[in-house]
């Protein structure tokens, strides 16, 4: 029976409002951060895991883990702390279903709708994996999804860095047996590719609508993973999303798809409806751009922000209402200085406003816009790119690249015209160490069609 009960408050701060749902290893619970007057999600430990060390030591690592990953399809940790001997972490409240509920409600999903939702958890797999963090359970009822197809890659409760040493004694398999991978089943350590291989698996149980394996027994249900061909997949199903499932599902590791990378790319670029905000608009703003959305979405809250030009002062001040730390830098030195004053006599209903200073991008640093650890988003207008002569645009792209944070992104608007075309950009992008992630229709976020005339390509640093 659980020691917490609602309207208690944990570490002096979280007010626990409602019972959410019971796990093997924790109780989550939708909770009020009366600090900062939000939504959270509390997820305690169960106390009859608190007499185990090993747990209470993966309880701990998950919250060093989960703190070490910011992306967009990642459920945010906030704090972790303890209350009566019992830890506890604090995360981004989810309005919506586990994936397991929805196949359980729904059924067989629609090809196009899992090409959405996979897409999201390849990506969401691709930042954790690049942070050296495999998952090793992944399964729907670790993945929540909104209303609007948003997906949210939850409990890394069992993840480990991949160059840590294991917590787990030697020969002890973690994972659920319906998603385990054949090496996982033989004793070997989860790898990337284990990840992959229990992707194509929520992949055929979202087309299917069942489990392609389950058996009478876990060990049963393991081994057959090891040892019995994956069921056939229904004949409707379009040959390319068969084709990139068929390889996750691969009995040897070394013939899966090399990485998530190559999965998201191969199911297509996911699109889902964005939410207005994750945080609250000051009175009398209204509604967010499509643009202004997309970034909010890409950095977890109270975010470090760099726009690179005074044509984007309408979005650099947007996102500090949001309460992200923007610093905004333009060319022009007194339109800079008028900037900066602008913004420090409006009330923006942000932390100071905009920071605004004068400089050429090809010398910006990190340490002089005041962000030694790196940006976690940089904005970059149109009109910046398309000024760099062509020989200049590599070396521009990489001091932008080094702006960002180890997982920064870097967001550039593009107006679609006959005269040039986001590919022609591509190679130099790419040289500075700078992968598309994303690119979208500026309108709608949709892909990109004959008939956009913005796109929007979201980078990553390699």
């Amino acid at each position: 029976m659980s020691r917490f009960t609602e309207g208690q408050v944990l570490g002096d701060r979280y007010e626990l409002l409602r019972f959410v749902a019971a796990g093997g290893m924790a109780d989550v619970w939708r909770a009020n951060d009366l600090v900062l007057g939000r939504a959270v999600a509390v997820k305690i430990m169960r106390p009859s895991m608190v007499s185990e060390p090993v747990f209470a030591a993966r309880f701990r690592e998950e919250a060093v883990l989960t703190a070490g990953l910011a992306h967009h399809n990642i459920a945010t940790l906030f704090d972790y702390g303890t209350d009566l001997g019992i830890g506890y972490l604090v995360m981004e409240f989810v309005e919506g279903d586990s994936l397991s509920a929805v196949i359980r409600n729904e059924g067989p999903l629609p090809p196009d709708r899992v090409r959405s939702i996979i897409g999201q958890m390849a990506m969401a797999l691709g930042a954790a994996h690049d942070a050296g963090v495999v998952h090793r359970d992944i399964k729907p009822a670790n993945v929540l999804l909104t209303e609007s197809g948003y997906v949210k890659l939850t409990d890394f409760g069992i993840a480990r860095a991949t160059n840590s040493a294991a917590l787990t004694r030697t020969g002890e398999t973690l994972g659920t047996p319906h998603y385990l991978s054949p090496e996982q089943a033989l004793g070997k350590p989860a790898t990337t590719a284990s990840d992959i291989y229990a992707l194509g698996v929520v992949a055929h149980e979202l087309l299917t609508g069942r489990r392609p394996f389950d058996k009478e027994t876990p060990v049963a249900t393991a081994m057959a993973h090891l040892t019995e061909p994956m069921p056939t997949l229904p004949a409707n199903i379009p040959t390319d999303l068969t084709d990139v499932i068929s390889k996750c599902l691969a009995k040897d590791p070394t013939e899966r798809p090399i990485d998530v990378h190559a999965v998201a790319r191969a199911v297509g670029v996911p699109w889902v409806e964005i939410p207005v905000t994750r945080h609250s608009v000051g009175p009398g703003r209204g509604d967010l751009p499509i643009q202004d959305k997309l970034v909010d979405l890409l950095v977890p809250p109270m975010s470090e922000i760099c726009v690179l030009s005074s044509r984007s002062a309408r979005t650099a001040t947007a996102l500090a209402d949001l309460g992200h730390r923007v610093v905004g830098v333009s060319v022009d030195h007194d339109l800079a200085l008028g900037l900066a004053e602008a913004s420090n006599e409006a009330d923006t209903g942000g932390p100071g406003g905009v920071q605004w200073t004068a400089g050429d991008i090809r010398s910006l640093t990190r340490e002089a816009l005041g962000s030694p650890e790196g940006f976690d988003c940089v904005l970059w207008a149109e009109g910046a790119v398309l000024e760099l002569r062509p020989g200049e645009r590599a070396a521009a792209m990489r001091a932008v690249a080094r702006l960002c944070a180890q997982r920064g992104r870097v967001v550039v608007e593009f107006t679609t015209s006959p005269a040039y075309e986001y590919t022609e950009f591509r190679d130099d992008f790419l040289s500075a160490g700078m992968v598309p992630d994303l690119l979208v229709s500026g309108w709608d976020l949709r892909p990109v069609t004959p008939d956009s005339t913005t796109s929007i390509v979201v980078l990553s640093r390699r």
